[in-house]
């Protein structure tokens, strides 16, 4: 695999309780309405209780181009499986249903937060509930009778990039975290971008000087704060011009630009075009 993709896998429990084998870790027996994230797609099996036969599920799309280091979606055209898919197991205490999720992505965007977690990740019900992001998303996605669109790989997109940042945050005591700084910094860009962040103000959230945090900050995730924030917040633009009705003076703001003219600049530096032929383009990209 290149070493500029990725790609990742979750299964949210839409009814009943399962066991996912993970090759590499300990067994996870996610149950209704918890969220199981395998960042790295490690090769899993999935059971309705411990002792059953498996079943392997379908591989993971291929990687994804990007653009202005966001993690980018999927090839629509993956000729591997969808990006949503609905999974029926028979188990003894009735039938077993989960919602799969898989998407490229550029892990150069997100290198601390996925850096620190295991191979796979289990988040509790009471954690996807308390995420309106992710749990609006995966309810989405898992409506019944709902058919395949254009924008599903767009939505399992930001369901990963939810999970992602949900996985990453606060730790139980005792658990280790490579720089948990940066990744506790990282995590805050992912979720509140439109902060008006400085370099101090990230330093003060990571718990770290500002030389040794934009030092840290630059070993970890390969480029500058303020490079990494600019992306996050370009990146999200990008999706409220595509797949909103914002109005487009609306946008800097939203995205927690002050300038409208410093948006623009660093909107056409990231995609090589203004926000509004952005727009403009979207239905034919979609």
């Amino acid at each position: 695999m290149d070493a500029s993709t990725a790609r990742a896998v979750l299964h949210y429990v839409l009814a009943g309780g399962c066991r996912i084998a993970v090759t590499g870790t300990a067994a996870l027996d996610p149950s209704r309405g918890e969220l199981v994230l395998l960042p790295a797609a490690a090769r899993h099996r999935i059971s309705p209780l411990p002792g059953l036969r498996g079943v392997s599920p379908p591989p993971p799309p291929p990687p994804p181009s990007t653009a202005a280091g966001g993690t980018g979606p999927a090839d629509p055209a993956d000729p591997l499986g969808p990006a949503v898919g609905i999974a029926v197991l028979d188990g003894p205490g009735g039938p077993v249903r989960l919602l799969s999720l898989r998407t490229g992505y550029d892990p150069r965007a997100v290198r601390p937060l996925v850096a620190g977690l295991p191979r796979a990740v289990l988040l509790e019900r009471r954690r996807v509930e308390a995420a309106p992001l992710l749990r609006d998303t995966l309810r989405l996605l898992a409506e019944p009778g709902r058919r395949p669109g254009p924008g599903d790989l767009l939505l399992v997109l930001r369901a990963f990039e939810a999970a992602l940042a949900l996985a990453a945050g606060p730790r139980p005591p005792g658990a280790a975290h490579p720089h948990p700084g940066i990744g506790r910094t990282v995590a805050a860009i992912e979720t509140r971008y439109a902060e008006p962040w400085t370099v101090d103000t990230l330093a003060r959230e990571a718990g770290m000087s500002r030389s040794s945090f934009t030092a840290a900050f630059r070993e970890a995730v390969g480029t500058s704060p303020a490079r990494h924030l600019t992306a996050r917040r370009i990146r999200e633009a990008a999706r409220l011009l595509a797949e909103t009705g914002l109005p487009q003076s609306a946008v800097p703001a939203r995205v927690g630009y002050r300038s409208r003219v410093g948006f623009h600049l660093a909107f056409r530096t990231a995609y090589g075009t203004t926000p509004g032929e952005y727009r403009a383009a979207a239905p034919r990209r979609a």
